[in-house]
């Protein structure tokens, strides 16, 4: 199955209701509605790590924040069972896409 890049992670926090959450943007997105993100990012992601180590996790939810500039903001939260240490600030995040790649320097999931 293909994957696209999603976003890159800007934060990462734990809170006790809902476990790991992480939040990134790409202005690529911008422009789409958040329904339509929410339906990229699906069920599960793909992680690629700072050091290059690929990870699958499950979505428990997400959100899409639109600020006053028409940026989009997206959180994802991993749950209680993904700990804090495992997502890094900067790892790439990528979504399953049935699409053929477009972008040559996209990255896909063997």
């Amino acid at each position: 199955m293909e994957t696209k890049m999603l976003f890159g992670v800007g934060l990462v926090f734990d809170t006790p209701e809902y476990g790991t959450i992480m939040m990134g943007a790409n202005e690529e997105l911008d422009d789409l509605l958040p329904s339509t993100i929410q339906e990229m990012i699906g069920d599960q992601i793909l992680i690629k790590t700072v050091d290059g180590e690929e990870r699958v996790y499950d979505v428990v939810s997400s959100q899409i924040n639109h600020s006053i500039a028409g940026k989009k903001n997206v959180g994802i939260c991993l749950g209680k069972e993904v700990s804090l240490d495992e997502i890094e600030v900067g790892s790439i995040v990528y979504y399953y896409s049935s699409e053929p790649l477009i972008n040559s320097a996209a990255w896909v999931k063997n």
